[in-house]
């Protein structure tokens, strides 16, 4: 009995040994939270309004658009953030069945995917929480207040096109909400569409789809509506925006705000375990309406002169 219990002190010995040796790597490959005395420093920077990179708080990192990267997409971009938030957001169109509570409608399918090699925590199964939040918030947002799911009805009850969007993190340093919903709008403004036509099927009473070879010949959507995210990161008593991931490890609290090309609030969503004050939401609201309106201006100029320029990587700063 002694010598089985020495086994099984040596034994948890060495496992506790093991983790910290997993644990050190981990600290090394950038997953340890940081100091005490960093996070004092970015707090009183934030309240100081100057950031640790010199940004003020409502400033946005410099972003590098790139529409057209996926030759087998409808539609594509690709948004860098900062020089190191990546993402990658292709948009594919078929036709599908409507669902059975909205046979007037089109389908939207919205998926994130975290690269493992954008992030430590991303392994294995740590990205799939964070996955399922941002598909969801992406779909609400684009699908409830975007676009406009009628207008992909094609015949109601039986067929209708179907939005796939998939967006992939390739990169990331923090506020990944505003950059998938940047680039999403960006793929969703290049996508295009095969024309179709309805002719007379065999079946009396009954039309059939005919859809166009000609890659010349096609409809774009309609993105007039589609909003964006803004993100506010409340450190201390100030907030930011365009967190990076050393601000978002000091935030007690953070909103998400969708922001459509009118300057209306469609969409809120908090994170974090702190509380927000009625005046701090208020003001959180009233920064992202500003924010996200310029958000939006700077982006649409974006791609307006890369599709003038013959698509070049356009950057531009908020």
């Amino acid at each position: 009995a002694r010598q089985r219990l020495t086994d099984l002190a040596t034994g948890g010995r060495a496992r506790l040994r093991q983790e910290g040796v997993r644990l050190a790597s981990m600290t090394t490959s950038g997953m340890a939270k940081i100091s005490r005395s960093e996070a004092r420093f970015i707090e009183e920077g934030v309240k100081l309004g100057t950031r640790n990179d010199g940004r003020g708080r409502l400033d946005y990192r410099h972003a590098v658009l790139e529409t057209g990267v996926v030759a087998q997409a409808n539609g594509s971009c690709r948004l860098r953030l900062g020089g190191t938030t990546d993402v990658l957001v292709g948009v594919k169109v078929e036709i599908g069945e409507p669902l059975i509570d909205r046979p007037d409608e089109g389908v939207l399918r919205f998926a994130v995917e975290c690269c493992p090699s954008a992030s430590p925590e991303y392994e294995g199964y740590g990205a799939e929480t964070l996955n399922i939040e941002l598909a969801r918030a992406m779909t609400r947002l684009i699908g409830n207040a975007g676009l406009n799911m009628k207008a992909l009805c094609i015949i109601p009850g039986r067929q209708c096109w179907v939005v796939y969007i998939d967006a992939m993190v390739m990169d990331s340093n923090g506020n990944l909400f505003d950059s998938i919903s940047v680039a999403t709008r960006a793929a969703l403004y290049v996508t295009k569409m095969p024309k179709i036509s309805l002719v007379p099927s065999e079946i009396p009473g009954q039309m059939e789809i005919e859809v166009t070879d000609d890659s010349e010949e096609y409809t774009r959507l309609d993105v007039s509506n589609v909003p964006v995210c803004v993100t506010l990161t409340k450190i201390g008593q100030h907030f930011v925006v365009d967190a990076t991931l050393e601000e978002e490890q000091c935030m007690g609290a953070r909103i998400t705000v969708g922001i459509t090309p009118k300057g209306t609030v469609c969409g809120l969503q908090k994170g974090g375990r702190g509380g927000l004050s009625p005046k701090t939401l208020v003001g959180m609201l009233e920064a992202a309406q500003l924010v996200g309106l310029q958000l939006i201006k700077n982006t649409q100029q974006a791609l307006l002169l890369e599709e003038k320029e013959g698509r070049p990587k356009v950057g531009f700063n908020v």
